[in-house]
């Protein structure tokens, strides 16, 4: 009972050690969002060229990759099954490998950039 008493508020009621504490955020660091002069003026020079994301095929990848697996989780499904499962639980499976395989073709298709003359304008 008293190993209760000792353990039981060390635990809902835990202390942040050294490590786990904040350490102060740098001026320099602050959003340009926040009122400073030297923030305000290093956000004019930047240039829209500056602070452009780069466009990818992370879309395209991601569909690639969605249908691939979703097509292939199906049929290893289907195949695994001894007795013809419902068109509820093939469709659930095909969705639920096509998210698990929209993660991973979108970060393969995000590593290719796309050129200048495929923007739309």
């Amino acid at each position: 009972m008293y190993r209760i008493l000792v353990v039981l508020p060390a635990v809902l009621v835990p202390t942040p050690l050294v490590s786990q504490r904040l350490a102060p955020v740098p001026a320099y660091a602050t959003s340009s969002l926040m009122v400073s002069p030297q923030g305000s003026r290093l956000h004019s020079l930047r240039t829209d060229g500056a602070i452009a994301i780069p466009r990818t095929y992370w879309l395209e990848g991601g569909v690639i990759g969605a249908v691939t697996v979703g097509v292939l989780g199906t049929l290893w499904f289907r195949g695994m099954s001894e007795s013809r499962p419902g068109l509820g639980a093939t469709v659930a499976v095909g969705a639920l490998c096509g998210a698990v395989g929209f993660a991973p073709g979108a970060l393969i298709g995000g590593q290719f950039r796309k050129s200048s003359r495929a923007r739309p304008r």
